[in-house]
């Protein structure tokens, strides 16, 4: 009170009126506030099922089936072979993760990481068995068999991916420098990368 009793008649009104000014930027803020999250709660909305309408305007009855569809005899299959799966990553000029890894069919798998990886050294876990099966389809289907052996660039300060699958004594190793493969192949190294980061890792002894 005293303060305020010392102030000029000038002094007042501008703090009257930079106290209404720090009013009104306050209610512009809460307006904007709102406007996002009422935005935000309509734009999920329009989201939500917006692919199944696209299907639905382009192919009708959400029902029809499809003849090439697979039976859930298919689906489940282990017949595809492939006793193991596995994956080595070389050094580059950078900071590029460095291990190599096999998967057996049984879910099972060792580990062993080089460099710029979470788990150094020597370690085994388990992957979902369905996992394993499920990338092994994938692996078969894709023709894995019939790639060629190499694929590089002429680059040195690239690494290497080396991938391979074996079914029983049988083994076939590819070398994809600097991701020169096709792109199954890329898909095939990196599906192996997301069954390790789904893996159960055993605790070091």
């Amino acid at each position: 009170m005293l303060l305020l009793c010392r102030l000029d008649r000038r002094g007042a009104n501008n703090l009257i009126w930079a106290s209404r000014s720090i009013m009104q930027e306050f209610a512009v803020l809460n307006r904007i506030v709102l406007g996002i999250v009422v935005v935000t709660a309509l734009t999920g909305n329009c989201l939500a099922g917006e692919l199944q309408k696209f299907y639905a305007q382009l192919n009708g009855n959400l029902a029809t089936d499809s003849s090439q569809s697979r039976t859930m005899e298919e689906i489940q299959s282990r017949e595809h072979g492939i006793t193991e799966i596995g994956i080595e990553r070389t050094p580059c000029f950078g900071k590029c993760e460095v291990y190599s890894a096999v998967i057996r069919s049984d879910g099972t798998f060792r580990f062993f990481g080089e460099a710029n990886v979470r788990h150094m050294g020597l370690h085994t876990g388990r992957v979902s068995e369905e996992g394993f099966h499920e990338l092994a389809r994938f692996i078969h289907d894709s023709g894995y068999a019939r790639l060629e052996h190499a694929y590089s660039l002429p680059v040195t300060d690239m690494p290497t991916v080396f991938t391979m699958v074996a079914r029983g004594d049988r083994r076939k190793v590819i070398r994809n420098h600097a991701n020169a493969g096709p792109t199954k192949l890329r898909a095939i190294e990196q599906l192996i990368d997301k069954l390790l980061l789904e893996a159960h890792w055993d605790t070091p002894r």
